[in-house]
Order: structure tokens, then C-alpha cells, then sequence
């Protein structure tokens, strides 16, 4: 009885530990990054990256049409750079604002 009990407990810790290493939510290219916060671009290209790496995030928003952004709460901001790319994985819901606001569970080089 002891071992089924161990068993079935091991089977279900690695059941929760699978679920958790899922594909990211999204992946971008870091504009910004501030002591919580991470400004990631969705669709941005290293090309068009590198043209508008010197503008502020104000800029970005009323000067590029298209360019996709979101504001990642994240606890460990301080870890990223600006330009780095990366995957997110999300905590919770997106906001559906502009920019988008949400918050990251997970940040990963890609």
C-alpha cells in the first residue's frame, strides 16, 4: 500500500511538473526594461529593431504603425536587457489595452 501511495504521488508531482514547460505564450524582442517591467515587442524584426532601438516607448507608439507591444510585470526584470530576444510565458490573462499588460511567469532566451 505504502509504494502505491509513493508511486502515485511521484506520477502526479511529474504530471504538474510536465504542465508547467509548455510552449511559450509568446516570443519578442525587449524594448525596455525597468525595475519590474519589460516592454517586449511581438512582431518586430532585427531590422526594424535596430532602426528604432534609440526611441523612447512614447515614440515607438505614435511614430511605428504596427508594432505589437506589451507591459510584462515580471519579478525578475533585472535578469533582461534591452534587445535581448526572448520567449514569455504568461501568468494569468493578457489585458486587452494598448498596450497589452500582463503578467510574466516565465522569460527564457530564444
Amino acid at each position: 500500500m505504502k509504494r502505491k501511495l509513493i508511486t502515485a504521488f511521484t506520477v502526479i508531482l511529474f504530471s504538474i511538473s510536465i504542465a508547467g514547460c509548455g510552449n511559450a505564450d509568446m516570443e519578442g524582442i525587449i524594448l525596455e526594461v525597468t525595475e519590474n517591467e519589460i516592454v517586449l515587442s511581438k512582431n518586430l524584426s532585427l531590422d526594424k529593431y535596430e532602426e528604432i532601438q534609440d526611441k523612447s516607448i512614447s515614440e515607438i507608439q505614435e511614430e511605428e504603425k504596427g508594432i505589437s507591444l506589451i507591459f510584462l510585470t515580471y519579478d525578475h526584470a533585472e535578469e533582461w536587457s534591452k534587445g535581448d530576444e526572448v520567449k514569455v510565458w504568461i501568468d494569468g490573462d493578457v489585458l486587452a489595452s494598448y498596450p497589452e499588460q500582463a503578467k510574466a511567469k516565465k522569460v527564457q532566451s530564444k
